[in-house]
């Protein structure tokens, strides 16, 4: 993996925004959230009051477990999946229409060609990640590979201006990859990551052989990349590339649902300054991705019971982003409005009437 070097936040900014913030005609510190999201992006973007920022989507496409038994469809599923997405014609391309974000669906490993697939980028690193019961899911090679195809759309889109992103996946079998990676992540007991399906097997039966598939691996937190290899996938490789890539260029991304939380967590163990630039969206009643949320101390902002994927719950998240801006710019201070600022209380304090 390439070597990189994540700036911190700029503080001198944030304290700055914080301050029109807390000046804002509203009793202080009301707006919570929100207020939080705009701080971090004055110190994301180094400006004091971050304003008209360019949005934009991008989702990662890959099949997991391609030679595994449950592969009943061999990629057919995710090729309607993107070629509805690449025709503009989805609900993704609908909710990202409002906020004038540019759809970007890049194929890093699925089991079908998309050669001919209209709107879609052709990143293709190998067909499908293999099953990680029958060996490691990816070669160091095909890892380091999709890494890097995550790390150069990440400045592909910092070049073209994009300064907010929603990301999000496609691909069969996802959840298992993003499983495994938050089960070795974490290392939370497996029984916590599952949920009864229509599996003959109870959930303490999978937990157990699920548990010693990956024991077999010896994985451990401490080293990231190892996991990813062994158990992980080609677009969640990819996804971790572009939090990092991210964060690299200064790109705030807003993330969903298990597989790209799965990708955090291993951007998250690479490099914790990662979290600075990443924003939560939805809420899911999966139980990965609850064990993500509380291994990362975070909360989702939105519940919607999404069931899909294809980075519609991240740009559901990325309005609440651009909600927070136009917070921090539509609504006036004490000042600018001529008002009275609070004598006592909390806000006496802070709010001076700027």
């Amino acid at each position: 993996m390439r070597e990189f070097t994540i700036q911190p936040l700029n503080e001198a900014c944030m304290e700055a925004c914080q301050l029109r913030v807390d000046n804002l005609t509203k009793p202080i510190y009301s707006l919570a959230q929100l207020e939080k999201i705009a701080v971090r992006l004055a110190g994301i973007y180094n400006v004091e009051q971050p304003n008209h920022i360019k949005n934009g989507v991008i989702v990662f496409a890959g099949d997991t477990a391609v030679d595994g038994k449950q592969n009943l469809t061999k990629g057919e599923e995710s090729l309607r999946a993107v070629t509805r997405l690449g025709s503009g014609h989805s609900a993704t391309e609908a909710a990202a229409k409002k906020l004038d974000a540019t759809v970007y669906t890049v194929d890093v490993g699925l089991e079908q060609a998309t050669d001919t697939v209209a709107g879609v980028s052709n990143k293709k690193v190998a067909n499908g990640a293999k099953f990680f019961g029958k060996g490691p899911a990816m070669t160091v090679e095909t890892m380091e590979k999709a890494l890097e195809v995550g790390f150069a759309m990440a400045e592909e889109l910092a070049n073209k201006g994009v300064q907010a992103v929603a990301l999000g996946n496609v691909g069969e079998r996802a959840l298992l990859s993003a499983l495994a990676v938050t089960a070795a992540i974490t290392q939370y007991p497996m029984t916590e990551l599952l949920t009864d399906n229509e599996c003959t097997l109870s959930i303490q039966e999978k937990a157990e052989r699920l548990t010693a598939t990956l024991a077999r691996y010896e994985l451990s937190p401490a080293q990231p990349l190892v996991v990813l290899q062994h158990v992980g996938s080609l677009e969640i490789a990819a996804m971790v590339g572009f939090y990092l890539g991210a964060a690299v260029n200064r790109l705030a991304v807003v993330f969903d649902n298990a597989v790209t939380g799965a990708a955090l967590l291993v951007a998250r163990a690479i490099n914790p300054s990662v979290m600075d630039f990443v924003f939560q969206s939805a809420a899911y009643n999966e139980p990965v991705h609850k064990a993500q949320m509380k291994f990362l101390g975070i909360s989702p902002y939105l519940y919607y019971n999404l069931e899909m994927d294809e980075a519609l719950g991240s740009v559901m998240g990325l309005s609440v982003v651009d909600a927070a801006l136009h917070m921090l710019n539509d609504m006036k201070t004490f000042g600018e409005a001529t008002v009275t600022v609070a004598e006592d209380g909390p806000g006496n304090k802070r709010q001076d009437g700027r």
